[in-house]
Parts: C-alpha cells; structure tokens; sequence
C-alpha cells in the first residue's frame, strides 16, 4: 500500500478528532453527524463534497480512500486504532448487520468495507462519497446528488476533457457498475427499498446552493438528536 494512502487516512482521521475536540472546548453537546452522499458520475457531488469538507472542517472520504481502507489491513488498523475494545465490539456489531443475510461466506471485502465505513461513522463528522455508505450507516444523513444525463455528460466533457460521445459512454458505464456493485453487496432487494433523507437535482440548483441546502439539513438534523454539528447555517 502506498504510503501515501496511509498519510491521507491518517489525515482525514485528524480531521474528524480535531473538529470533536474544538466543540468539547466550546462545551457544544457533541453531535458527531456523517453525511454518506450517493452520486451519479457528472452530477457534481464531488466538487459539493470537498467545498463541505472545506467549509465544515470535516474529514471527506472517497470511494478511492474506502477501498484502500477495507483491502489492506494496515490501512484499516489507522482508522479503528483510534477507538477503545469496547467500540471495536461494537464497530464489528454494527457491520455484521449492515449486511444481514447478503453476507457471502469467504467473499471478504463486503465486510471490510461494512468496518471501515461503521469506524468512519464512529468517528463523525466526515462525508462519505459512495461506497453505499447510507446502506450501511442508518444514522447518517442520507444524500443523493443527481441530475439530467445531459448535464452530466456536460460536466464529465468539461472536468475531463472529454468528447460527448466519451462522456456519455463513461457515465453509461459507471451507471452499470454502481448498480451491480450495490447489488452484489447489498442485495437488490434492499438497494431497491432504500431512500434517502435529503436529494438533489442539480439541474436546478448551483454547487453553493447545494452546500446551503446541505448545511442547512446537518443543522436540523442536530438539533434533533440534542446537539450541534458543523456550523451554524448563516442567513
């Protein structure tokens, strides 16, 4: 494993402890929210992830990131190391049951990848971009960024440099594995039965107004477990 990855797990790990850490120093109650988006390649919500990053302070997690993280064993000690045996217990709980009977015998990376998103969502306030994570993270709040096939396919031509018939092949692709992916893992019946608290159509919204409306859900979604994450939503 490059050690690259390692430093970057490492980092984003920093990031959550140092944002918990200011708000026990300000006496906030903690409220230690995950944001797990699901996305549709070209919508945006890569660029909606890291301005949330920046503008919250939160760790943000890719689906590069969770990969290295549940197929190499010490990536994935970097993250539960930060937590007690007790908590392990319950990180290994947790992601059993996220799972429930679709676990497949010796087929190991779905159980890896349950740990490593349930340690993610131990530690809080991060954002965690794919992977199925509002599977199986059922405290988190659930976002789903989407737009138009021809917006994305715009978006894809202009982040990469790509043709429209490029675009549009690469996004049909992706479309396919993120449904097989979800499937295998999870089952069809469950990917089909799941909904999201929050989701946006970004035909109709700007990448900052996705970040105010964002905002705007942790705020409510704190105050209604009893206390405040991120910042306050101004205006």
């Amino acid at each position: 494993m490059p050690k690259y990855i390692e430093e970057l797990v490492s980092r984003q790990v920093h990031r959550s402890l140092l944002v918990r850490h200011k708000e026990a120093e300000k006496g906030k109650p903690r409220c230690g929210l995950v944001l797990a988006i699901s996305r549709s390649m070209g919508s945006g919500a890569r660029v909606v992830a890291d301005m949330l990053a920046q503008d919250l302070g939160w760790s943000l997690w890719d689906r590069d990131l969770i990969d290295a993280i549940a197929q190499d064993a010490t990536v994935s000690r970097k993250v539960v190391e930060k937590f007690d045996e007790h908590t392990i217990s319950e990180i290994e709980l947790l992601a059993r049951a996220a799972l429930g009977d679709h676990e497949m015998g010796d087929f190991l990376y779905p159980r890896h990848l349950a740990r490593a998103v349930t340690s993610i969502g131990k530690l809080g306030n991060a954002i965690i971009l794919g992977r199925g994570a509002f599977l199986i993270l059922p405290d988190a709040l659930s976002i789903r960024i989407d737009a138009s096939f021809d917006l994305r396919v715009r978006n894809m031509m202009s982040f990469e440099n790509l043709t429209h018939d490029q675009a549009a092949a690469k996004i049909r692709q992706s479309d396919r594995d993120r449904e097989r992916f979800l499937e295998s893992t999870f089952g069809k019946d469950r990917v089909h039965a799941a909904h999201y608290d929050l989701s946006i159509w970004m035909d109709r919204f700007t990448n900052d107004d996705a970040v105010r409306i964002i905002k705007a859900a942790i705020d409510a979604r704190c105050r209604s477990m009893g206390g405040r994450g991120g910042q306050k939503v101004e205006g």
